[in-house]
């Protein structure tokens, strides 16, 4: 007979945070910190830097801004700009590494998602990202430092 751990606290699961703003990013590490489960973040802030953890690593649970710059900033070059569907492009990675089932929170701070060169509300983006891109269990929160809606979403989404 096997021993079901779950809810014995007794594994680490591992949670990717893909974010490029270091002020979100210390907010969203604090809430996964005082989970009362055990996380090991991991954190990646461009297209290209996540798209080549997930290709060696597979987390239990992403948490993914939708507006990520498409590669790290290089010293004399400035800083990349942020790409508003550079989140589809790592979900679409996801899809062919054939990791739909991993959860995943997207966390953004505007009031719309740009999918496929259409502009969604945060409502229909969650929908519309689950039938294109066969996500199957995601969660769509907008970040804002005026209500912690956004905050108990995601500690939801961590709770799963």
């Amino acid at each position: 007979k096997s021993f079901n751990w779950r809810g014995y606290g007794a594994l680490t699961m591992k949670v990717l945070i893909v974010e490029d703003d270091s002020y979100k990013y210390r907010e969203i590490e604090a809430i996964v910190q005082g989970c009362s489960r055990s996380f090991q973040i991991e954190h990646t802030d461009n297209v290209y830097q996540t798209i080549n953890y997930l290709k060696k690593n597979k987390p239990d649970r992403i948490i993914l801004d939708m507006s990520l710059p498409s590669h790290p900033g290089r010293p004399g070059e400035g800083n990349p700009l942020p790409m508003p569907d550079g989140g589809i492009e790592v979900i679409l990675e996801l899809r062919s590494l054939g990791c739909s089932s991993i959860p995943i929170i997207v966390i953004t701070q505007y009031p719309g998602i740009e999918i496929e060169s259409s502009y969604y509300s945060i409502d229909a983006a969650k929908a519309k990202i689950g039938s294109l891109y066969g996500i199957e269990n995601l969660f769509v929160a907008k970040h804002s430092s005026e209500d912690s809606d956004w905050e108990v979403t995601l500690q939801e989404f961590l709770e799963l």
